[in-house]
This record gives structure tokens, C-alpha cells and sequence, in this order.
């Protein structure tokens, strides 16, 4: 439990440091990993940005980098949620499409607030808790028994629950969760090896998971998109897109289709708004390692 104690001195340290080293230390962070990523991820991510984007190599390299770089910022963030209260997230996000939310949620159905691997996802929604939303975010268990404890609580002391994406329990509680009428967090942009539904993406297809149209299709509760991204400013913006509903007809597959095929719609329109938001670095399509790891 040595590495969980680090994290909360380190953590103590960034509190008390202003935001404009953390910020700096956070980019020194982020060139750091460069190091420790595979060449080959670079060069998939490199690969895939520019036969998604149509950009040159070089923008497409540049675009690879830089979303590798913004998780050293991402974890100065995370470090500083000690600081975050109801009152000072609004000093750290900018909420677009709140009235979406609060809207959705006073229908009384609970809701699903669906975002990528895209921008800080953990601040994203340590923004929808401090905002009142009682949430629940499905996360995946650390290999590391003392960081999952780290996040797990520091999640929590931004107002969250939390689940684990596999298990009976984990599925339990997200249904518990919805027919209590709060929020379930969902991150749907990876293959999670579960069935889903296939779908293009960029016009490749991918395999995406269908959960969040299970549940809309199962609870009747809304789906609304959400996403964080960084301002040319420096600054963070959550954006919430208006509500998706799954009919729910004789046709269930059909009805799973549209949905995930509205939400990869919107991820990749996010994806053009903002490139380096996203985390190229993941095997997205499952072929980088076949198309570039095997040439080592």
C-alpha cells in the first residue's frame, strides 16, 4: 500500500502548489510517458489519425503526441480533486447543454451519461456530481490494488459511486442504480470484448458495446453525450448533447443499431472538433498491433 500512500502526499503537494506549475508539471509529465509508450502504438495512432483526419503525416504525428501528452495533465487534475466543491467546479469547468441534463432529469427515469475515452474523463464526471447528480460510473478495476484504491476514493470524494464494468454485481448495480432514478456514467468508444454492435467508425468498422441502448431500450431513461474538452485558453468545457431515446419495437437488434449508431456519430464528430481530445493510442480497430508491432 506504499504506492497509495505517495499518491495522497503527492496529491497534498499539488493542492498546495497553483495551478499554473501544476498545469506545467502536467505537460513535463505527459512527454515523460512519450517514453513509455510502445513505437508501435505511436505509429498506429499516427497511421489511424491521418486515415481518419485526411491530414499529412507530420499533423497526423503531432496530433498522436499531443494526446499522448495530455495525461500528464489529465492526472495533475485528478491530484486536485481534494479542491473540488460544488461551489469552485464552476471556477474549473465551463458546463455547455446543462439545461439537457437537468431537463432529462427531472423526468424522473434516470439517465445515462454516455462519453469516449476523450478529454479527462474523470473530471467530466466529477463535474456531473458536483452539480447535484447523484452518479454512478462504471469504471474498470486497476491492476494495481492500491492506485484502484486511490481513484476509487477520489472518486467518490467528488460525489460519485462507483462499479466495476464486469460481474454480476457491476451489472446490478447499474440496473439498481437507474430504476432509482440517478445517473449511470458510461464510457462506450472501446471494444470491450462483449458482444455489441458493429458499427463504422471513420467509415471502418468497429465493434461497440451496446450497453447503453440496452438500458435506455430496457429502462426507458435518456441517453445524453457528453464530452470534456480543453479550450484554446487552457481552460475545461463539458459539453452535453440533448437526450437520446431507444424505441423499443418487436425489432431489438435494429432498435440496439440506431442508438449506438447516433452515439458513434457524435463521438466522431467530436473527434474532428477536437483530434488530440481522443486516445488514438488505444488498438481501436484491433489491427495496429498485426499492422505494426509484427514489423519490430
Amino acid at each position: 500500500m506504499l504506492v497509495y500512500y505517495v499518491m495522497k502526499l503527492v496529491s497534498k503537494i499539488f493542492c498546495l502548489l497553483p495551478w499554473s506549475v501544476g498545469r506545467a508539471f502536467g505537460d513535463v509529465l505527459g512527454r515523460i510517458a512519450l517514453i513509455f509508450v510502445p513505437e508501435w502504438r505511436m505509429q498506429m495512432a499516427a497511421a489511424n489519425v491521418q486515415e481518419c483526419l485526411q491530414v499529412s503525416q507530420e499533423e497526423a504525428r503531432k496530433i498522436a503526441v499531443q494526446s499522448v501528452v495530455k495525461f500528464g495533465r489529465m492526472v495533475i487534475e485528478v491530484l486536485r480533486f481534494p479542491l473540488l466543491t460544488s461551489e469552485t467546479i464552476q471556477n474549473v469547468v465551463k458546463t455547455d447543454g446543462l439545461e439537457y441534463l437537468e431537463e432529462a432529469y427531472a423526468k424522473g427515469k434516470g439517465a445515462l451519461m454516455c462519453t469516449g475515452h476523450f478529454g479527462n474523463w474523470e473530471l467530466l464526471g466529477a463535474d456531473v456530481a458536483l452539480h447535484g447528480f447523484p452518479m454512478l460510473s462504471i469504471a474498470r478495476k486497476q491492476n494495481n490494488s492500491a492506485m484502484d484504491r486511490f481513484i476509487n476514493e477520489y472518486r467518490e470524494l467528488v460525489g460519485q459511486k462507483v462499479a466495476y464494468n464486469t460481474g454480476r454485481e457491476g451489472v446490478l448495480a447499474m440496473g439498481r442504480y437507474l430504476k432509482e432514478k440517478h445517473l449511470l456514467g458510461i464510457l462506450f468508444d472501446q471494444d470491450t470484448n462483449d458482444t455489441g454492435v458493429t458499427i463504422n467508425l471513420f467509415g471502418k468498422e468497429v465493434i461497440t458495446p451496446s450497453g447503453p441502448a440496452v438500458f435506455s431500450r430496457t429502462f426507458g431513461c435518456p441517453i445524453l453525450p457528453i464530452f470534456m474538452h480543453y479550450d484554446p485558453d487552457g481552460s475545461c468545457r463539458a459539453k452535453i448533447y440533448p437526450p437520446i431515446y431507444a424505441e423499443k419495437t418487436k425489432d431489438k437488434d435494429r432498435d440496439l443499431y440506431q442508438v449506438t449508431e447516433k452515439l458513434m456519430a457524435i463521438l466522431e464528430q467530436e473527434i474532428r472538433s477536437n483530434p488530440p481530445m481522443w486516445f488514438w493510442v488505444h488498438d481501436r480497430w484491433k489491427d495496429g498491433e498485426a499492422r505494426f508491432a509484427s514489423k519490430k
